[in-house]
């Protein structure tokens, strides 16, 4: 339902858009005011895991997730579950993986997700 005298959302940001500017009706549109920084940022790939397989039940163990594209803020999921993860640089991290991710043998989804983009999924082997 729609209440009389209001702007539709996306109209609404289109005036504030236009009223606001740039706040300056003197501003020099040729004039440079430092630069501005835009991110394109590849979604992570990931290649390999070290190990990529555990007999069920192992030790908890750190597993070396290598690949590419990884920022500082990557964390690997195991199923679906964030693992502690640590930041070694743009090619590896490292994640912990415990005694709960090791009980069930079959085949573990792995993957990270960076700058709020997900990687390829691996297969980890618990037997």
């Amino acid at each position: 339902m729609r209440c009389p005298g209001l702007l539709p959302a996306s109209l609404l940001v289109l005036f504030i858009l236009i009223t606001v500017g740039c706040g300056n009706p003197s501003h020099n549109p040729n004039a440079t005011h430092g630069t501005v920084k835009v991110f394109s940022s590849s979604p992570p790939f990931v290649t390999t895991l070290f190990p990529n397989s555990a007999p069920v039940n192992s030790v908890p163990f750190t597993m070396q997730v290598n690949g590419t594209n990884f920022d500082a803020d990557a964390v690997v999921f195991w199923n679906g579950k964030p693992l502690f993860t640590t930041f070694v640089n743009s090619q590896q991290l490292l994640a912990d993986l415990t005694s709960t991710n090791l009980m069930f043998a079959g085949i573990a989804q792995v993957y990270v997700r960076t700058n709020g983009l997900n990687s390829n999924t691996v297969e980890f082997d618990l037997r």
